[in-house]
């Protein structure tokens, strides 16, 4: 099972139940209960020719299921079924190790899997990529499930025993080969209390391989989609964690000059952590819950692989990088609204500034004009109204006010401007305090 990179965006009506490609028995109606939450299926066919990459095993075709989740991540399967004669724990360690390390060389048809699966897409009509979109490609993540046959089954059986003794074939598989099993030591692995049953059943499982023995195909599928499930969260949790870096970077690098400029900024981060808090509850904390299958046997598996991955400390510093981003935003917030409040009372301000000012110059040549259209003995007709002689006691008691008043205004400022700046001084409770305690002092010195 592995994560790819490009998001699939899929009509809804083309998506189906994954109950179409996969056996789930009596898990079934869970899976479709919960169908808006979990993958859900695109294709699934089964191929006659599949190359494994250098060093697997040969393989009697396979079964190819692409599914996508709520958010686009697309999900790939692949079903084999190792030839006669390789199905010995050794064979089984190598085939791991390569579809591992080097997934991208397989090949159906001798093309490349991801280049199949595009063409196959187009076919279905299910998407048409643009010539310059990437490809589909291999993530990071992968979690391999192995379900031994019937020879080798009794084998791992065989050997296991209550307790914490871990057999080497049991070693072997799950470490892909890469440590000697014949140490006798767990190595981290673990097997789930109440899915090991000696003689009948096991499980036991690392961080990206699963060893299921013993179980019904339905069982071992809905193990599948709980690691499927898991596997999601981890590639989730990488992307989220590189969003939230680059979305800090975007604020780091953006030059806010303007309140334009900074709406922009605003709006940018908060829609990049829409998107980020939606794929923390929908790609990770979604399927980090057990209750999507709620059946003691897929929550035993689900929980031991979720404890394995250490998912639990992955969520918590994710949550906290996503809570810094809103942290950011929302100290943008504040300034884009402290600078807009500011410019609001500039502009306040200069309006009530316009306002005064043309009351003030209209006012006194008001009066004046009154003065003058008034018919009185004090109004000679024969003189020009700008004859500032004559009428100079006129044009005093008209503008005299106003300019006492601008006069006392200023001074008024001035003050204010002065007590507000000056550092503060001690006031004279405090100076009569200082003098008393040195008056004190110099008794008790002399």
């Amino acid at each position: 099972m592995y994560n790819l990179t490009q998001q699939v965006r899929v009509p809804d009506d083309m998506l189906r139940p994954l109950t179409e490609a996969l056996d789930l028995g009596r898990f079934a109606a869970h899976v479709e209960a919960a169908g808006m939450l979990l993958p859900r299926l695109v294709l699934h066919e089964r191929v006659p020719e599949i190359t494994l990459p250098p060093g697997a095993a040969q393989v009697d075709g396979a079964a190819i299921t692409l599914a996508v989740t709520p958010r686009w991540d697309p999900l790939l399967f692949v079903d084999v079924e190792m030839a006669d004669g390789a199905d010995g724990s050794d064979a089984i360690a190598e085939t791991l190790y390569a579809t591992w390390q080097n997934r991208a060389a397989t090949r159906v048809g001798g093309v490349p899997l991801t280049e199949w699966l595009d063409g196959r897409l187009r076919a279905y009509g299910v998407m048409d990529r643009p010539t310059d979109r990437p490809p589909l490609e291999f993530g990071r993540n992968v979690h391999q499930s192995v379900f031994p046959g019937a020879a080798l089954a009794r084998r791992l059986l065989a050997e296991h025993v209550a307790g914490d003794t871990i057999g080497p074939d049991v070693v072997t598989i799950v470490l892909r080969g890469t440590l000697d099993g014949s140490t006798g030591a767990t190595l981290g692995i673990r097997r789930p209390e109440t899915l090991n049953n000696p003689g009948q059943t096991m499980v036991a499982h690392g961080r990206g391989v699963s060893l299921i023995v013993g179980y019904a195909p339905p069982v071992e599928n809905a193990f599948g989609l709980a690691a499927v499930g898991l596997l999601n969260v981890v590639g989730a949790v990488h992307r989220i964690r590189r969003q939230a870096f680059e979305a800090l970077e975007l604020d780091r690098a953006t030059v806010v000059e303007t309140a334009d400029d900074a709406h922009t900024l605003v709006a940018r981060l908060s829609r990049r952590l829409s998107d980020l808090q939606l794929d923390l509850s929908f790609s990770v904390e979604a399927y980090a819950d057990t209750i999507l299958i709620p059946e003691l046997l897929v929550e035993s598996f689900h929980s031991s692989l979720r404890g394995v991955s250490s998912l639990e400390d992955a969520l918590a510093n994710t949550s906290r990088i996503v809570e810094r981003v809103d942290a950011v935003l929302a100290t943008r917030r504040v300034d884009l609204e402290t600078a807009s409040q500011q410019y609001a009372e500039r502009r306040d301000r200069m309006l009530t500034a316009a306002i005064a000012v043309g009351s003030l110059i209209a006012l006194p040549p008001a009066l004046l004009l009154a003065f003058f259209g008034v018919n009185s003995s004090d109004v000679d007709p024969s003189r020009s109204i700008l004859d500032v002689q004559h009428y100079g006691v006129a044009y005093a008691i008209a503008w005299l006010p106003f300019l006492l008043l601008i006069a006392a205004g200023l001074i008024a400022r001035h003050r204010i401007s002065l007590r507000l700046s000056a550092p503060d001084a001690p006031t004279p409770d405090r100076r009569r305090t200082r003098r008393s305690w040195l008056g004190r002092s110099r008794r008790r010195d002399g």
